[in-house]
């Protein structure tokens, strides 16, 4: 993993790519999908800006691939957490995939570091959710990383990238 500063659909084509690379290299040879927004891993309940143009940006990488992507903005929320805090697909999750008729689900957390964004991403079988594929990459923080960040948290400035100066 390294740490990147490019624009948001080189980080979605970056993390496409890995999932891509983990089932052997072959796109997604028209295997539908459905995609859940990041989440912060220390709240699973919470999602961000950040995390949603992640998933914005990564749907269109992974359509790119050969994937068809299910819209399901207005479906019932997909997930759960157990005691643990673990993040599991709840029977809802189950009964979305099946009415969109989707093969894998895609999810995603993401941790904040003082100066970093690190992303792992996860391919499950839509059935047996068993992981098919997975994907991870560090970001620097940036101002605009931090914007995405600090519309729904307070949070301070990262350096300015050189991409942005």
């Amino acid at each position: 993993m390294s740490v990147a500063t490019p624009d948001f659909f080189g980080f979605g084509d970056y993390l496409a790519r890995q999932l891509v690379a983990g089932r052997g290299g072959h796109g997604g040879r028209g295997e539908r999908i459905l995609l859940t927004s990041m989440v912060n891993l220390d709240n699973l309940y919470e999602s961000s800006a950040f995390g949603r143009t992640m998933t914005e940006s990564l749907s269109t990488c992974l359509f790119r691939y050969g994937f068809r992507v299910a819209e399901v903005r207005k479906a019932p929320s997909l997930f759960i957490r157990d005691r643990e805090g673990e993040l599991l697909l709840s029977r809802d999750a189950a009964l979305v995939a099946k009415s969109q008729a989707v093969q894998g689900i895609v999810t995603g957390t993401y941790s904040l570091t003082p100066t970093t964004v690190i992303i792992n991403v996860r391919l499950l079988d839509a059935g047996s959710q068993e992981v098919l594929s997975v994907a991870g990459m560090e970001l620097q923080r940036s101002h605009n990383i931090n914007y995405l960040l600090a519309r729904d948290t307070a949070l301070v400035d990262g350096r300015i990238s050189a991409y942005e100066r």
